[in-house]
């Protein structure tokens, strides 16, 4: 760490300290680095440290406090000057100078996916804290549109007539869950609609979720091969007369085994079983799997409506940002 000057940013700074981040792709293009060091050198509770290296600048870190807690940002290094300490030292300059200020923790933020500056923190001492972040731009940001899913809506009005699916040469089990427990579903739902982001019944308490599945006119079904849990699928009764078929698929390890169409076919009959029902409906979207549409109407459904449905956000429950046509349901 020698030959490294840590000193509070001063006039005629910017340029080079919006280089250097710019270089480490820490900026983006809806948040101009300039404005965030000058409000950064206007609030008398924070301050913007840059490391200085022959006379350059190679290294920065952003502290601030709102009287509570201690936050950083902007930590940055120079790839040409890195393996040599000068983040940790900065880091320490920072933490240093929100101590002077009474701070009794430090925060940062970072992505999820950013494993190795995770690495990098935790060596320092920091720790991931089991915290949701929300925010709201009160100026500018980034031009998101609304989250929104195409929804296709099938129906099938008559019971299939044509010949059964072959049987998969496995060992094989189908069982009805009763009653069924929230944990054992929850483990269902997730593990079945991890890929696809099926993220509805994960926003639910167990409460809520447990007045759905505990329902007598709700039905759940699961496949078991070699006592494994492969899929399951689940059947709402509630309106008269019909029967809809709310979720269906596949645990991961038993997608692409020839299962799918044995199982789909198992819930159309399941759903006509009952004497009053003369429509059995489902829906897709174009987050699900590639074949779902096509095997729904395979199996006889045929569709009736397609609409925008707004989405919430899936990231709020530990799922990854959709990806349409990728996969899900």
């Amino acid at each position: 760490m020698t030959g490294l000057e840590i000193r509070a940013i001063g006039d005629g700074d910017e340029d080079a300290v919006a280089a250097l981040w710019k270089t480490c792709s820490l900026t983006v293009s809806y948040n101009d680095p300039h404005d965030d060091i000058a409000r950064c050198r206007r609030s008398p509770a924070s301050e913007l440290f840059v490391g200085i290296k022959g006379g350059k600048i190679v290294a920065s870190v952003m502290a601030g406090e709102e009287g509570h807690r201690g936050w950083l940002y902007y930590v940055a290094v120079d790839p040409a000057e890195q393996k040599h300490g000068y983040g940790r030292a900065m880091i320490h300059h920072a933490e240093m100078w929100l101590a002077s200020r009474g701070m009794p923790k430090v925060m940062l933020l970072i992505r999820d996916t950013n494993t190795k500056v995770r690495d990098v923190y935790e060596r320092l001492g920091y720790t991931c804290e089991p915290r949701m972040v929300m925010s709201k731009w009160l100026k500018g940001g980034p031009q998101v549109p609304p989250m929104t899913q195409t929804v296709t809506s099938l129906e099938m009005l008559s019971r299939p007539t044509k010949p059964p699916v072959p049987t998969p040469a496995m060992k094989l089990a189908l069982m009805r869950l009763d009653p069924p427990t929230v944990s054992f579903y929850r483990h269902l739902f997730n593990t079945v609609g991890g890929p696809w982001n099926w993220y509805s019944r994960r926003f639910l308490s167990d409460d809520q979720l447990s007045q759905i599945i505990l329902h007598p006119k709700v039905e759940i079904t699961v496949a078991y091969v070699g006592g494994v849990p492969a899929g399951y699928f689940e059947l709402d009764r509630k309106v008269e007369g019909e029967c809809e078929l709310s979720f269906f698929g596949l645990m991961p390890d038993f997608i692409g085994r020839g299962l799918g169409r044995w199982l789909l076919e198992k819930a159309v009959d399941a759903a006509w079983s009952a004497p009053d029902v003369g429509r059995i409906w489902v829906h897709t979207c174009n987050l699900d799997h590639p074949r779902a549409l096509g095997n729904y109407q395979k199996a006889g459904f045929v569709p009736f409506k397609q609409f925008e449905e707004p989405m919430r956000d899936p990231r709020l429950v530990g799922l990854p940002w959709p990806m349409p046509n990728k996969v899900a349901s």
